[in-house]
């Protein structure tokens, strides 16, 4: 799902950029499905997470870093139920491992060394309804995942009942994670619903105090 080679990044289309005056930072927003990666010390990465995972993944030594945002899509309710995290042949495992992959081969591409690379994990909220399950497979996959690939994990912070919004220097590796507040829930699991919906046609065919740093 990557596009263009912009300015040193690796990008495609589900993300936002803006400046932050206050940061004196560019912050690019990844949006559900997308990635990021960045060797600039005046970029920050962010998104907002429901029951999708994002990780934060960065060589320390080449302050090369970047971020995914990606839910696994369930064919039926069936499936959802059923599916296991090392059933690699499923169509869950395969989109989440190509989400996985797309971002550790961007990083390495941009001269990050995978013996080097660290990881961060976010996400995996258990939200109402049907998303409840999703968060808890998402989150087993990502930590199979990593335990199979051999990274390193740092920092943490899965499942809960809380949606979060992340912040991620790519520069540096520091992250910071807040709770997203009750009334800011539906528009995010809205947004998620309808990530969710494009997968299945696919497969088919806060204050600062509020801030913790990880």
């Amino acid at each position: 799902m990557i596009g263009t080679m912009d300015r040193g990044h690796y990008e495609n289309q589900h993300f936002n950029r803006f400046y932050h005056p206050t940061k004196e930072k560019h912050i690019v927003k990844v949006l559900p499905g997308g990635l990021y990666c960045s060797c600039k010390p005046d970029e920050l990465i962010a998104t907002g997470l429901g029951s999708c995972v994002a990780a934060c993944v960065w060589d320390e030594q080449s302050h090369i870093g970047g971020m995914n945002h990606f839910l696994l899509p369930f064919d039926s309710s069936s499936q959802l139920k059923s599916w296991k995290p090392e059933e690699v042949v499923s169509t869950a495992s395969r989109y989440g491992s190509y989400a996985m992959e797309m971002l550790l081969n961007s990083l390495i591409a941009r001269g990050a060394k995978r013996t080097q690379l660290k990881v961060k994990l976010f996400g995996g909220a258990q939200m109402m309804g049907h998303h409840s399950l999703i968060g808890e497979k998402n989150v087993a996959f990502i930590l199979n995942f990593i335990r199979q690939e051999g990274l390193d994990v740092v920092a943490q912070d899965l499942g809960g009942l809380e949606p979060r919004k992340v912040m991620f220097d790519p520069y540096s590796g520091k992250a910071w994670l807040k709770r997203i507040p009750f009334a800011e829930v539906h528009k995010l699991q809205a947004q998620e619903e309808k990530y969710a919906h494009q997968l299945d046609r696919e497969s088919h065919q806060p204050h600062d105090d509020d801030v913790e740093l990880f």
